[in-house]
């Protein structure tokens, strides 16, 4: 079959829509061209064929978005639209309509909040509420929905389109082996912790100072790796408190680094930390990629207790530890526990590893995710 993905905001080498789902497709057979935000041309990679828009900036940005999808989608003829957000899935719909091909959803967030947001807060319930109602009627007319996490089936309860569960999990590969020489220099001797992916006050980077303050009274030598964008609240603020604090040699912060480059951070490291702040439902429902990233190189996790997915994972593979994560006291005390118990650490990273080996991978995940699109082609 011929597959378009259709990305409003995604960018065109994202982990999961790209280094996940769309080489997948190809693999095992199918023709996979992605319509991507982007300035810049980006040339046919692994198989993939890229068509760029302009990125959206805005509300009003992503409507015009919307519209250019729908224009290149109607282009491509293509037999199945890939929806990777609400803007994407709406934009697959109405091409679906004009051309009777077949849509499905990738859905990645609890959307009825994440829509809500953008509205008085009067209104949030009122709004969550319309636009569950609307993805409802929506997912009649789609033909099949990927549910990144177990939890989101509860949206769609009661109708009748097939839905798989494809979590974000990784491929199995061997450990990093070889870190290179800059980072051994870097962190090899120093007890070093490792926050991956987006950062900030709700994912807890101020909870996460208060911890560090009372870590390194007894880990003066400790770093801090914070390995991805500062995306929530603001990133000169936070560099101020660390610098009042004294900490300006603890933190090092990497923006960006080449995908395949990430294990070797994670590698060197001694901790992986995951700490959502309760409130969002999207946190409570989390399933992120850094957890089976932490589980694969063998790191044990720090994560939030409240986190019903997380909680169940961690739980079943014993690959780390759950704290309060609203409490800063017991995230240094998890932190601590674990530096100095390294047989226990070591223990617990072993444990996340295996999991990821007989369980927790890509290679199972994949399996679902292609057998979820080889049903719409006995359906034609």
């Amino acid at each position: 079959m011929k597959i378009c993905i259709l990305n409003v905001l995604h960018p065109p080498f994202d982990k999961r829509v790209f280094h996940k789902v769309a080489t997948s497709l190809v693999r095992a057979g199918h023709t996979v061209v992605s319509i991507v935000p982007s300035t810049e041309p980006v040339p046919e990679t692994q198989g993939i064929t890229f068509h760029v828009i302009p990125p959206a900036a805005s509300i009003r940005g992503r409507l015009i978005s919307v519209v250019r999808l729908i224009r290149h989608g109607l282009r491509e003829r293509a037999d199945v639209y890939l929806g990777v957000e609400p803007e994407s899935w709406f934009a697959g719909l109405v091409v679906k309509c004009l051309l009777g091909c077949k849509v499905v959803l990738d859905l990645h967030e609890y959307v009825p909040t994440e829509f809500a947001k953008f509205f008085p807060k009067s209104l949030h319930a009122a709004v969550a509420w319309i636009t569950l109602a609307a993805m409802r009627i929506f997912a009649r007319f789609t033909d099949h929905i990927i549910l990144t996490r177990n939890s989101f089936d509860g949206q769609f309860a009661g109708l009748s389109t097939p839905r798989t569960v494809v979590i974000n999990t990784n491929h199995v590969q061997p450990a990093c082996g070889e870190i290179p020489e800059e980072l051994s220099q870097r962190y090899g001797a120093r007890p070093t912790l490792i926050h991956q992916g987006l950062f900030g006050d709700v994912r807890g980077s101020w909870k996460l100072l208060e911890a560090v303050r009372i870590v390194v009274r007894q880990k003066p030598d400790l770093k801090v790796i914070i390995l991805g964008e500062y995306s929530y609240g603001s990133l000169d603020e936070y560099h101020l408190a660390i610098k009042n604090a004294g900490l300006d040699a603890v933190f090092d912060f990497e923006s960006w680094v080449a995908y395949e480059k990430v294990p070797a951070y994670i590698a060197v490291s001694d901790i992986g930390l995951i700490l959502f702040q309760p409130g969002p439902i999207n946190h409570t429902l989390a399933m992120p990629h850094k957890l089976f990233d932490y589980m694969r190189e063998a790191k044990p996790t720090i994560a939030p207790e409240f986190a019903l997915e997380v909680r169940a994972i961690m739980a079943e593979a014993d690959c780390g530890i759950l704290v309060n994560v609203t409490d800063p006291q017991s995230i240094a005390d998890a932190i601590l526990r674990l530096l100095d118990d390294p047989a226990e650490a070591r223990r617990l990273g072993e444990n996340g590893r295996r999991a990821v080996e007989t369980k927790f991978n890509w290679q199972n995940d994949e399996r679902n995710l292609i057998a979820a699109f080889a049903s719409l082609e006995k359906k034609k």
